[in-house]
């Protein structure tokens, strides 16, 4: 999820906040329910660090089960295989 579709700082504590996870595509559609986690591009998602400009998150409600992840891997490609994970 790009990071411009937040408007939360770093989260430092690890409290966990509630979010909605908007279909990359700029639909504007809901795809998920959530709770943002990071956004500073050192921590890493699945191995890999988060980078700039994006934000790691918890996949709690899937909305739509069949959209695609702003940045898959080889065991998640959509929203139903993240739920219970971090996505970013």
């Amino acid at each position: 999820m790009e990071a411009t579709n937040f408007l939360m700082s770093i989260n430092n504590n690890n409290t966990l906040r509630k979010c909605t996870l908007l279909d990359w595509g700029g639909t504007g559609e809901v795809v998920a329910e959530g709770r943002w986690s990071s956004n500073d591009p050192k921590v890493t998602v699945h191995h890999v660090s988060l980078g700039p400009h994006a934000v790691r998150v918890w996949v709690d409600l899937p909305k739509k089960l069949d959209a695609f992840l702003w940045r898959p891997n080889s065991e998640r490609t959509y929203i139903e295989d993240a739920v219970g994970s971090t996505v970013a």
